[in-house]
C-alpha cells in the first residue's frame, strides 16, 4: 500500500500534493479529481489510487493499472493560464516526471509527442489533461499513469514488446512514494517559474527528434521527419521537403 508519510517525507511544493485524496480503489483518478474541483477542493489536490479499473488514456484508449504496482494519479488546477498556454501542459507534465524519475531513481525516461513516456523506446507511462468550465471557474485536470514495479506478466492489455515498467527495465522495484513527491516538486517549480520556455527543455528529451516516424493524424498516415514543436506545442513535420504543422495526432517510431 501507498504510503501517505514516506511521500510527504520528500515533497517539497508549496501547494502542488499538500492537499491528498487517496482512494484504494477507483474507476478512473481523473472522474474523482473533477468531482473534487466540483466540490470545491483546493488548487493542488492530489487522488492517487493503487487500482484504478477504468481508466482512459488519449482517443478514448484504456489505461489499465496494476494494484500495488502502478503509479496513477491525478490532481487539479484552478488554472489562470491563458487558454493558449494549457496546451502546453502536456509538455510540462512530461518533462516533471522525466525530471523526477531521474532525481528519484537514476534512470534516463523519454517522451514521445504528444504525451508518450518512453523507456528503451516502448511506453512506460502517459499523461491525459483535461480541461472544462465549471461553476467554480476554469479547471484544469492533469492525469498520469506509469508503470514502475511491473513484471512482463502484469501488463497483459499491451503487446508487451511495447510496454515497460521500470522494473523491469532496471531489474528492481522502486519507491513509487519518491517518484511521485519528485514529479510534483519538478512540476510546481515549471508551473511557476518556466512555462514559457518549456520548449527547449521537452525537445531536450524527446526521443525521436530530427527522426524518421509515421506520423498519423486527421490527414492520415504520413512519413516525414519530426522537427519539433511550434511555440504552442504543436508538432512540427517535414513532409516531402516541406514543413506542416499538426495541432493533434500520433508519432509512431
Amino acid at each position: 500500500m501507498f504510503s501517505k508519510e514516506l511521500y510527504q517525507n520528500y515533497l517539497r511544493t508549496t501547494f502542488l500534493g499538500r492537499e491528498f485524496n487517496y482512494q484504494p480503489k477507483t474507476n478512473s483518478t481523473n472522474e474523482a479529481a473533477w468531482q473534487c474541483f466540483i466540490d470545491g477542493t483546493p488548487d493542488g489536490t492530489l487522488i492517487l489510487t493503487d487500482n484504478q479499473t477504468s481508466g482512459k488514456g488519449r482517443r478514448q484508449n484504456k489505461w489499465n493499472s496494476t494494484p500495488d504496482k502502478s503509479l496513477t494519479f491525478s490532481f487539479i488546477l484552478h488554472s489562470e493560464l491563458e487558454l493558449e498556454k494549457i496546451g502546453l501542459l502536456p509538455l510540462l507534465t512530461g518533462i516533471s516526471i522525466v525530471k523526477g524519475i531521474t532525481a528519484a531513481t537514476a534512470i534516463q525516461t523519454g517522451l514521445k509527442w504528444p504525451n508518450d513516456i518512453m523507456l528503451n523506446d516502448k511506453k512506460m507511462g502517459g499523461i491525459l489533461i483535461e480541461s472544462k468550465q465549471t461553476r467554480n471557474g476554469l479547471g484544469v485536470v492533469v492525469g498520469v499513469g506509469l508503470n514502475i514495479n511491473e513484471n512482463a506478466q502484469d501488463i497483459p492489455h499491451t503487446p508487451r514488446d511495447n510496454a515497460i515498467s521500470l522494473a523491469m527495465f532496471s531489474g528492481q522495484n522502486h519507491s513509487r512514494e519518491q517518484i511521485l513527491s519528485a514529479i510534483l516538486n519538478e512540476f510546481e517549480t515549471l508551473y511557476d517559474n518556466q512555462i514559457d520556455s518549456i520548449i527547449p527543455l521537452w525537445t531536450d528529451h524527446c526521443i525521436h527528434q530530427d527522426r524518421e516516424v509515421s506520423f498519423h493524424s486527421e490527414r492520415g498516415k504520413q512519413q516525414g521527419i519530426f522537427q519539433g514543436i511550434s511555440s504552442l506545442g504543436h508538432a512540427e513535420i517535414q513532409i516531402n521537403g516541406k514543413t506542416q504543422t499538426f495541432p493533434s495526432g500520433m508519432v509512431v517510431l
